[in-house]
């Protein structure tokens, strides 16, 4: 059997984040009582008002196909989201396409702009769906560091050193998962002038982009000037209004790029489900006081995670600037975050992710999600600290 399989699914590997996910769940299915600070996605209930929407459109039996592109209705939604939260002005038409989620959203998107051969600028560490996406569209990723001492920001040196005649495309995430670091204007503006001296385009997921702390604001890269037309901007409803299991998401772009989008779309998954669409628009519509409130409770998780894994022995964890992470270093507990990753799940009932799976760049580093309650947080910190004083 395994001689039938395509040469690109014999390429495609299980990531260690998989892995390590379903120890957690089958190491708590025996009844063990696992904390999980691993998973990306916030622990809120939907908001009562968007639930309410999606039960609405059941009982008045909106249960059918839409057209591939989403719901005309909601793209306005989403192009009025775009202008007022964002400064992009797009067209709902032709502009706008809405997905089964950001993940459907990037795969998507690097099929229609990656040639094989194709090189992609990845900043790393990073999501691992990227490697796997830019490698079923035939493409390459080629990493560049995120510098842990400048609040991991990309080495810009480093960025147009990797610039070459097989380059095709910059991916930008901010904020950005794992590391919750953010890019200023200054350093988009920085990227642009790459981006424009050499031809490139530019994808940009912004996901986290309302998890941002320390009063900083977001920038969307297609808001720079110039940069509309050289940008592919993705995001999803899934960690702003909590609705991970929704499986919304959407890209603005050029109409020649969205066109191709809408295609891709149709040949996968043909349309985004209907309810969740109808809930979507009520999110996007609704009070936004959800959303506020959200941030604040995970600002105030940021502040509790980030001072208890500086008190552990050989962790040390700068404030995430954004998302819901922590990445703290862990070099000086002689593990390799592998190592420790398993120990902890193992010996304290901790699941997390080791640095590693997020690229080479990530050695040396944990990452926490404290998309958990305070009560779990600080009851995961004490497991761990006492795991890791056995060590020394």
């Amino acid at each position: 059997m395994t001689r039938n399989l395509s040469d690109r699914s014999r390429e495609l590997k299980r990531s260690a984040f998989a892995e390590f996910f379903a120890e957690a769940v089958e190491m708590q299915r025996s009844g063990e009582d696992v904390i999980h600070l691993h998973v990306g996605e916030p622990d809120l209930r939907t908001p009562d008002h968007i639930v309410e929407a999606a039960q609405l459109a059941m009982k008045e039996g909106f249960t059918h196909y839409t057209p591939p592109e989403g719901l005309f209705e909601l793209r306005e939604a989403i192009a009025e989201k775009l202008k007022r939260d964002n400064r992009i002005e797009v067209d709902p038409s032709s502009e706008v396409s809405v997905l089964s989620g950001g993940y459907n959203a990037l795969y998507c998107a690097f099929q229609v702009l990656v040639n094989p051969g194709d090189e992609v600028i990845v900043p790393e560490p990073c999501l691992p769906q990227y490697w796997g996406d830019i490698g079923l569209a035939g493409g390459r990723a080629v990493p560049i560091r995120l510098v842990e001492e400048g609040q991991f920001r990309p080495d810009f040196e480093e960025l147009k050193e990797k610039v070459n005649g097989k380059t095709k495309l910059i991916l930008l995430n901010s904020p950005q998962n794992p590391t919750g670091s953010v890019l200023t204007r200054e350093d988009m503006n920085h990227i642009a002038d790459i981006a424009e001296g050499n031809d490139l385009m530019v994808l940009s997921d912004e996901v986290y982009e309302k998890f941002i702390y320390n009063g900083l604001g977001h920038t969307s890269f297609a808001s720079i000037q110039g940069m509309k037309e050289r940008t592919i901007t993705i995001n999803s409803l899934s960690k702003t209004y909590a609705m991970t299991g929704w499986r919304v998401g959407y890209v603005a772009a050029e109409s020649e790029l969205i066109a191709k989008i809408r295609s891709m779309s149709e040949h996968t998954v043909w349309c985004p489900n209907s309810i969740a669409q109808k809930a979507a628009m009520a999110a996007l519509k609704g009070p936004q006081d959800c959303v506020r409130e959200m941030v604040e409770e995970f600002r105030n998780r940021r502040d509790i995670i980030t001072a208890g894994l500086n008190e552990i022995e050989g962790f040390t964890c700068s404030p995430p600037r954004g998302a819901f992470y922590a990445f703290p270093n862990v070099e000086e507990t002689s593990l390799s975050s592998m190592e420790l990753a398993q120990l902890l799940l193992r010996e304290a009932q901790v699941a997390i992710v080791p640095g590693i799976a997020f690229g080479a760049r990530g050695e040396g580093n944990l990452r926490f999600s404290f998309a958990n309650s305070k009560k779990n947080i600080i009851e995961a910190l004490e497991r761990i600290r006492k795991v890791v004083k056995k060590m020394s």
